[in-house]
């Protein structure tokens, strides 16, 4: 059981991990826009620096008070590391929510909701529909694929989980190189699913 949570905790972290090269500058202190209060960017640099519950509270309030758009994102992302490290799972699935909505077009945004969903949630219809919308905007993105292979495959829809792997391995022979376990529950479904009785 303890496995279970560990392995759980990892895969949400990394699902929210995928966005860190989007969010490369974040520590870099930018020019304050236009508008931006001081206490917006306090509280952004207590987000960046505050751990846990403090972190997010510091984080939310830099959102409330009008953080300069270019550094929403950034402190939005650190909003996430904070929920993931107080496995806060339906808070990060609400802030990962908000995210697709914001930015309907990020195939990243849709797979970081669809891993949260599936991993942390255990929500495979709603993680399948959201990693089917990251397939239809990143059609040639491997990893993507294979997450939505693995919830068609928990939403109990093994002919399509296995198509959705071959497809990945098809685009990226080597998508699961260094995976073992994303390995060996690929070839789990794929084997059941070819070799039914």
């Amino acid at each position: 059981m303890a496995e279970a949570g560990r392995v759980r905790s990892l895969a949400v972290a990394l699902a929210v991990a995928l966005a860190a090269s989007t969010a490369a500058g974040a520590e870099r202190e930018a020019p304050a826009p236009r508008g931006e209060t001081p206490a917006a960017r306090e509280q952004a640099r207590l987000c960046e620096r505050k751990n846990r519950e403090e972190g997010v509270a510091a984080c939310r309030a830099a959102l409330a008070l009008g953080i300069g758009p270019e550094r929403r994102g950034p402190v939005r992302e650190k909003l996430g590391r904070h929920l993931v490290a107080l496995e806060k799972w339906d808070e990060l699935a609400e802030l990962l929510r908000e995210g697709v909505r914001l930015d309907p077009t990020s195939a990243a945004a849709w797979q970081r909701l669809g891993l949260t969903l599936l991993f942390a949630l255990g929500e495979p219809a709603e993680a399948t529909g959201a990693l089917e919308e990251a397939v239809r905007l990143a059609p040639r993105d491997a990893p993507v694929r294979v997450g939505l292979a693995l919830a068609l495959q928990a939403a109990g829809r093994a002919k399509e989980a296995a198509a959705a792997f071959e497809e990945a391995l098809r685009i990226d022979p080597a998508v699961l190189a260094g995976r073992p376990a994303a390995f060996f529950s690929v070839l789990k479904v794929y084997l059941a699913w070819r070799y039914r009785a």
